[in-house]
C-alpha cells in the first residue's frame, strides 16, 4: 500500500515540479489518482489571504489531532512564518490506511518540503530544481518620494521596503531629502525557465544627496539560512534596523506562530499566545533588552520559565532546559538567561518566547530584531569578504548615469 501511495507522490511531484505556477490548476480540489484497483486522494490547495495550514489539512478530512501532529512536525523543517499566499500545500493520502500519507509544502516552483507519514514514523525530504540566479542594477532619481520613486522602477513591495528599512536608519527623508537625489539597488533575481520566481534578494542599496550625503547598506548571508545576523548592515558592520531588540537565539526558525491553533498535545483549538522557535536542547537564550527578571523558576506548562519586565514590555521565555537568572535581578540585552529545553508540556526542545504590554499578549513578530548591533569576530571577517565582492559586482555594472555612485 505504502509503495502504490509513493507512485502518486512521485507522479505529483513531477507534474508539479515541472510546470510553472502560473500554471498551477488545483485550488481547493480534490484529484482522484487510481492504479490498478487502488485509489489515493490528493488534496492541492493554493493558499490563500488569511488562511492557515490547519484549516487546509482539515478540508483534506484529516482529525485534529493529526493535524496538530503534522503540522508540528512539518515546521522543524519550515519556518512557517515564511509560508505566504500563493504558496502550496499537497497532501497525498493512501485509499485505505489514515495514517500513510504525504504532505508537500511548495513555496515556489522549483523547492518541495516532503513529509512521508507512516503512522507515528516521519522522513522529511527537500527536492530543489537548479535555479538561474541573475543580477539586477536599478538607478534612478527621486521624484517627490523614495517610495513612489522605487515602485515606479517595478520593485515588488518586499524588495522595496527592505531598501527602505536600510536607509531611512541613515537618512531623514523628511526633512533632507530632495528630488534629484540619487539611488541604487542591486538585486538578485532566481529565474527558472526563463520564469522569474517570487523572494528576490536585496543586496545592495545606496542613496547620495547634497543634504544626506552618500550613504550605503550590504546584505550579510550568514551559513544559517535561519540565522538572525542575516541582514542589511552598513559598510563597518553595523546593524541598520532602527530600534531593533536582541534575537532571544542567534537562529530565529518559527515552528508556531502567534495566534489561534490545533495544539500539538491536546489536539484542540487554543490560542497561542507567542512564538515558538525550533532550537536544540542547550542552545544559549539571551534577553532581548534591557529590563528587571520579574520571575525565573517554574510556572505549570510553561515549565522553566524566565520573564523579564522592559521599559514598555514584558517579555516571557519558556520550556528552558536550566535558568542563569534570578528574581529581582537587572540584565542588559543580550544578556545569556537559560538555555533551550523541554520542560512543561512540550513535545519537544524549543524557545517559547511571549511578549506583553499593557497586561495583554501581543504577536513577537511586531518586534524589530537582530543578532547583534554590529558584527564581529568571524561573522565580521565573513562579512568583509562578502562586501568586496559585492563592489566588484557593482564596478561591473556602473554606467555613467551612475557616476555618484563613485563616491564609495
Amino acid at each position: 500500500m505504502l509503495k502504490k501511495n509513493l507512485f502518486c507522490l512521485i507522479v505529483i511531484l513531477i507534474s508539479i515540479l515541472g510546470c510553472k505556477k502560473e500554471e498551477k490548476k488545483t485550488v481547493d480540489s480534490v484529484i482522484k489518482i487510481k492504479k490498478n484497483k487502488t485509489t489515493s486522494d490528493a488534496y492541492a490547495f493554493e493558499i490563500k489571504p488569511g488562511q492557515s495550514l490547519y484549516e487546509l489539512m482539515i478540508k483534506s478530512k484529516l482529525t485534529n489531532m493529526q493535524v496538530a501532529k503534522y503540522t508540528y512536525e512539518l515546521g522543524q523543517y519550515v519556518d512557517v512564518s515564511t509560508i505566504q499566499p500563493g504558496d502550496s500545500l499537497i497532501i497525498v493520502r493512501a485509499a485505505q490506511k489514515d495514517d500513510s500519507l504525504a504532505i508537500i509544502y511548495k513555496p515556489d516552483v522549483i523547492t518541495a518540503h516532503i513529509l512521508n507519514i507512516n503512522g507515528e514514523q516521519y522522513k522529511y525530504e527537500r527536492k530543489t530544481l537548479p535555479v538561474e540566479k541573475r543580477m539586477r542594477f536599478l538607478t534612478g532619481t527621486v521624484k517627490n518620494n523614495l517610495n513612489n520613486s522605487l515602485l515606479s522602477l517595478g520593485l515588488e513591495q518586499g524588495v522595496k521596503q527592505v531598501v527602505n528599512n536600510a536607509l531611512e536608519s541613515e537618512i531623514s527623508f523628511q526633512t533632507d531629502a530632495r528630488n534629484g537625489d540619487f539611488f541604487y539597488v542591486l538585486i538578485e533575481d532566481r529565474y527558472f525557465k526563463g520564469v522569474k520566481l517570487p523572494r528576490s534578494r536585496v543586496i545592495y542599496t545606496a542613496y547620495s544627496g547634497k543634504r544626506t550625503n552618500f550613504h550605503e547598506a550590504f546584505r550579510f548571508i550568514d551559513s544559517d539560512e535561519s540565522s538572525a545576523y542575516n541582514g542589511m548592515y552598513t559598510p563597518e558592520g553595523k546593524t541598520l534596523l532602527q530600534n531593533a531588540v536582541r534575537a532571544p537565539l542567534n537562529s530565529l526558525h518559527v515552528t508556531s506562530p502567534f495566534g489561534y491553533r490545533l495544539h500539538p498535545i491536546y489536539g484542540r483549538r487554543i490560542h497561542h499566545n507567542g512564538i515558538d522557535y525550533r532550537g536544540s536542547r542547550g542552545t544559549p537564550v539571551y534577553a532581548v533588552s534591557s529590563g528587571k527578571v520579574i520571575s525565573a523558576g517554574r510556572n505549570g506548562g510553561y515549565g522553566n520559565e524566565v520573564r523579564i519586565q522592559h521599559s514598555n514590555m514584558t517579555s516571557q521565555y519558556a520550556h528552558l532546559n536550566k535558568i542563569y537568572v534570578r528574581r529581582g535581578q537587572r540584565v542588559t540585552k543580550g544578556t545569556k538567561i537559560g538555555v533551550v529545553g523541554s520542560t512543561g508540556n512540550s513535545t519537544g526542545p524549543h524557545l517559547h518566547f511571549g511578549l506583553k504590554q499593557r497586561g495583554r499578549w501581543i504577536n513577537p513578530k511586531r518586534l524589530k530584531m537582530v543578532g547583534a548591533l554590529k558584527l564581529k569576530g568571524e561573522r565580521k571577517k565573513l562579512y568583509d569578504k562578502q562586501v568586496e565582492k559585492i563592489r566588484d559586482m557593482l564596478h561591473e555594472q556602473l554606467t555613467p548615469y551612475a557616476i555618484p555612485l563613485i563616491m564609495s
